[in-house]
């Protein structure tokens, strides 16, 4: 299979769409697919992350409108703007001299305008996402965050016959959790070991604010690992605070973030990606909303008790911080009940089980194109 990945990240997107694509990637390479990625040339684009992982990147040019609509990418392009992108990725595509296998979209600024304009270069088109605030144009949908009203969501927003794949059984995780998860550390509720990690670029700076909220608390029976992106606009300042405090670990960029997790007892973030990850290794979390697609889901799992959910961000301060790290580290049952809902919320196949499925789609297709020949 040929397949071909449309994502970007940058200091404002984040390296949430990313990271979960690479998961899907590196399943599909195993199969003996060849996966390329195309990114826009933004700062923090992970384009050199993306090659270390051993995938082809084509960077198109940044673009000064695209750089503004992306400031706000919840929000749809101008019509300008998503037709410049989606003429530069099919020069890309051309230059492979056939037909793409795959086209997986997971760009909040691409709907089916976009995806309809690519049609002509690929064979199936398949879109993440977990707003479903636009139409799509695609032949399979995945959606792995938890929603009260999943299977009403997208109702008439995508073509009829699309495949959806909804809900956290199709978590996009890396082989390092499922690895974690056969051997994890018994929690017993009390806390020595807190990790802080607030997304690859934490543009909002919660992890200083934490840092701040915490420090009353951290001392010789607590250790702290403290987890940045590359493209935090913060990390040299969070480096040094960090270096200012005692039994606090500073790390950047890490590619172990799954053991990090396994060995805390609690843990300070965002929604999004890496909520799923910790939910999944069993590790209760206080939860920042910094970002408004993370606030429906966040919700919904904070009612289920797997997550203690703070809100957004900007109504979150050192002080509520601090009061509620005092709250858990003393009370050991809130911790334990968490663990337990987390762990049962959070099941699947995840990333094998998709990359199976579109290798399944695509031979029936080899299939029925071959009977149509004979």
């Amino acid at each position: 299979m040929l397949i071909v990945i449309r994502a970007d990240a940058s200091q404002s997107i984040g390296s949430g769409h990313i990271m979960r694509c690479l998961t899907l990637a590196e399943r599909l390479k195993v199969m003996g697919a060849k996966v390329s990625f195309v990114c826009r040339d933004f700062p923090g684009n992970l384009s050199e992350y993306i090659r270390i992982h051993g995938f082809e990147v084509h960077l198109l040019p940044r673009d000064e409108a695209c750089d503004l609509a992306l400031r706000r990418p919840e929000q749809a392009w101008i019509e300008t703007t998503w037709k410049s992108d989606a003429e530069q990725t099919m020069g890309v595509l051309k230059k492979y001299g056939r037909m793409i296998d795959w086209l997986i979209v997971d760009h909040y600024g691409i709907d089916r305008h976009w995806q309809s304009r690519l049609r002509g270069g690929v064979c199936q088109i398949m879109v993440i996402d977990d707003l479903a605030n636009r139409h799509h144009d695609c032949d399979v949908l995945l959606d792995q965050n938890y929603y009260h009203n999943a299977a009403d969501r997208y109702h008439g927003l995508i073509p009829k016959g699309c495949l959806l794949l909804l809900g956290p059984q199709y978590l996009l995780l890396r082989d390092e959790f499922y690895k974690v998860r056969q051997g994890m550390k018994t929690r017993t509720g009390e806390v020595s070991n807190i990790l802080v990690f607030y997304g690859g670029s934490d543009t909002t700076n919660e992890t200083e604010k934490c840092l701040t909220g915490l420090s009353n608390y951290i001392g010789s029976k607590l250790e702290v690992n403290v987890v940045t992106g590359q493209s935090n606009p913060n990390k040299a300042r969070i480096k040094d605070i960090c270096s200012s405090m005692p039994n606090i670990n500073y790390h950047c960029q890490v590619s172990n973030i799954a053991e990090l997790m396994n060995k805390a007892d609690l843990a300070f973030g965002a929604g999004g990606s890496t909520m799923w990850e910790r939910c999944f290794l069993g590790l209760p979390s206080i939860v920042t909303v910094t970002a408004e697609n993370q606030m429906e889901t966040t919700q919904a799992v904070s009612e289920l008790g797997a997550i203690w959910n703070l809100g957004w961000y900007e109504k979150v301060t050192k002080d509520s911080l601090g009061k509620v790290a005092e709250e858990f580290i003393m009370g050991t049952s809130k911790l334990i009940h968490l663990q337990k809902k987390a762990l049962n919320l959070v099941k699947g196949t995840g990333a094998s089980g998709i990359a199976q499925l579109l290798k399944a789609v695509f031979q029936r297709r080899v299939d029925q194109d071959q009977q149509k020949d004979c």
